[in-house]
């Protein structure tokens, strides 16, 4: 019989997982009394149908053939999940088989819609015993025992992760793809000594375990290596050792802002092949971290997909699926090299050496220009890290006491220490005390006895909710990549509340969320930060800071750089603002800080933070100035 067939999305062959169907009904062509022929070509079907291929095979006159023969089309065929239906029997007469046609209805992995075949199974009786005759036109009637079942896939040209004026942000490098073919191995030993060379970088003993449960006519994924790298060596130790194909292609690798951008890997990650196109195929290249893999659909696109039957020759004898794929597309992102390069060389130039971290926005969309880390491997702290914010949140406790009534203006003297409930807390060292102190010289000194003094002017929320309605911070932020949105609980009582007025007890931010901050009080409007804005479903509502304390935020922070802690950045052209922040974390029972400044320039917003720094503008303070400068 032919077969019928649907045109279909693409595939990629997987192991089978074959579920059973319950009741392989059919008509038994006028027939009333099952004879041992149709009974033997329904028991073959319904072993088929369960997966279970060697009591299938056990059915036929060649179990051997058969059951190698059921694996390798199932493979190739990417099952998920089979019907088998028998539909009608035709007892033999004469020297012609008795038959058994049924129609299969296949669920193939990555494929939305079912392949439909129509095919007969053969029943032959010798020396009393009754046996389906294995031919490979049971699996597809135009399947001969010399043919096989064909998949042509071809993927389309990844897609480029741009930087804001549409240049590509990732350079596409030349590799060669090595994969290997069981069958055609001619000498196992010397191939295995080969690859085992630190160039390929092979678990060799999980490599034969791979070999040894593979079907010998099924590529094995190796290993992907630069072009220069397999013409420089890799090809010489590899020659003349069958087994290995070769495929050329290419790859892209970050060459600005590495750890946003992120990278590929082989697709033989189980992890990484689920995050991508249920049609890819684990030897295809895929996003492994950043925006590679936030946006690896988009990027990757939909490979063309071809599965055919065809003879010894290679003639197509029917057409099983025949679809176009998805063209990739490339990702628009907000990164200004230029901007990432300074960021990088500010870094580097004067943390000596310590974990440091900064974040870089437009302040008027809050697009995200940079963000760098030292060092620059391991998670992007800039944005995911979670810190203590320090005295940098005072600009969110300023709001507060703003909209309780304090002004800038209003004495609030500035003490050396302050007793809460048993619990001491002081300024940093150097900072004498201000009995004449006005809330602006306070905010520019960085007083915590000050702003502690004051935390019976809000309630024991307030700041919780006003860093979540001002400023944005604790909401679920969709930029484009994982973040750390922060966190400002509840004060849970007094001494909460005095260590949250400070950046410190249960507050915590990231760098991304402090620059935020910056950037909200320098263009007076809250913008979520962003990497890809046109692909960010879930980008939280832009909405004016409060103006009732817009303008004297900003003030304070220009206060900061014209008379306080912030006066390095002092001689930099344009509206400057800062706020230095010094936090104390607990390490094995030592008292240890971080230092941090925030700060503004005109419609730029940055954000420095400085592990085990001593104080934020000891620390911080010269990087932002190498930024700026």
């Amino acid at each position: 019989m032919g077969s019928r067939m649907r045109r279909l999305p693409s595939a990629v062959p997987l192991m089978v997982s074959v579920v059973v169907v319950a009741g392989l009904t059919s008509c038994s062509g006028g027939e009333d009394k099952k004879d041992t022929s149709e009974t033997t070509a329904r028991d073959f079907l319904s072993a088929w149908q369960s997966g279970d291929l060697t009591k299938a095979a056990s059915f036929t006159d060649n179990p051997a053939t058969a059951k190698q023969a059921l694996d390798t089309t199932s493979k190739q065929l990417g099952i998920a999940k089979a019907e088998y239906k028998a539909d009608s029997y035709t007892k033999g007469k004469d020297n012609a088989p008795a038959t058994l046609t049924y129609n299969a209805t296949l669920t193939l992995k990555g494929v939305a819609d079912p392949v439909k075949i129509a095919s007969t199974v053969p029943i032959v009786t010798a020396n009393g015993k009754t046996t389906v005759h294995w031919t490979q036109t049971i699996v597809h009637p135009q399947l001969a025992d010399s043919g096989k079942i064909k998949r042509d896939r071809t993927l389309p040209k990844r897609g480029e992760i741009l930087d804001r004026s549409g240049k590509s942000l990732a350079t596409t490098t030349p590799v060669v793809a090595l994969s290997l073919w069981p069958a055609k191995i001619t000498n196992a030993d010397a191939l295995y000594a080969a690859l085992s060379d630190p160039m390929f970088d092979l678990d060799i003993p999980k490599l034969k375990g791979r070999v040894a449960a593979a079907d010998p006519n099924q590529s094995l994924p190796l290993v992907t290596l630069r072009k220069e790298k397999w013409d420089g060596g890799g090809q010489v130790k590899l020659a003349g050792l069958g087994g290995i194909q070769v495929k050329e292609g290419a790859t892209q690798s970050g060459d600005v802002a590495k750890q946003i951008v992120g990278t590929v890997a082989s697709g033989d990650n189980a992890d990484l092949l689920k995050n991508a196109d249920p049609s890819a195929s684990s030897a295809d290249q895929v996003g492994a971290s950043g925006l590679q893999y936030r946006y690896e659909k988009k990027l990757a696109g939909v490979a063309d997909l071809k599965i055919t039957v065809v003879d010894a020759g290679g003639a197509e004898k029917a057409t099983l699926v025949d679809v176009k794929g998805k063209p990739a597309e490339s990702l628009k992102t907000t990164l200004d090299p230029g901007v990432q390069d300074q960021a990088e060389k500010a870094l580097k130039s004067v943390t000596g050496g310590n974990n440091a971290s900064i974040v870089v926005l437009d302040a008027k969309s809050g697009g995200i220009l940079a963000a760098a880390n030292t060092p620059s491997n391991g998670d992007n702290r800039a944005f995911t890290g979670r810190y203590p914010p320090g005295s940098t949140f005072k600009t969110v406790s300023s709001g507060a006491l703003l909209q309780a009534g304090i002004k800038p203006t209003d004495k609030v003297p500035c003490d050396n220490t302050l007793v809460v409930n048993g619990q001491t807390f002081k300024n940093y060292d150097g900072l004498k005390p201000m009995p004449e102190a006005l809330f602006q010289d306070d905010f520019a000194q960085s007083c915590n006895t000050a702003f502690i003094g004051n935390r019976a002017k809000i309630q024991n929320d307030t700041l919780n909710k006003l860093a979540g309605d001002q400023f944005g911070i604790g909401a679920k932020w969709d930029v484009g990549t994982v973040t750390f949105d922060g966190s400002v609980p509840p004060a849970n009582g007094e001494n909460d509340k005095a260590a949250s007025m400070i950046g410190q007890g249960r507050v915590l931010a990231s760098p991304l969320v402090m620059a935020s901050v910056a950037a909200t009080i320098a263009s007076g409007k809250f913008n979520q930060p962003v990497l890809a804005p046109d692909d960010v479903p879930g980008r939280v509502p832009s909405h004016p800071l409060d103006p009732s304390i817009a303008g004297q935020l900003k003030a304070l922070m220009q206060g900061v750089v014209a008379n306080g802690s912030g006066k390095m950045l002092q001689g930099i052209p344009g509206t400057v603002g800062a706020k230095t922040g010094t936090a104390e974390f607990d390490e094995k029972g030592e008292t240890l800080t971080h230092g941090w400044m925030i700060a503004f320039k005109d419609d730029v917003a940055v954000a420095v933070l400085v592990e085990k720094g001593k104080s934020g503008g000891s620390a911080a303070g010269p990087v932002v100035k190498a930024f700026f400068g």
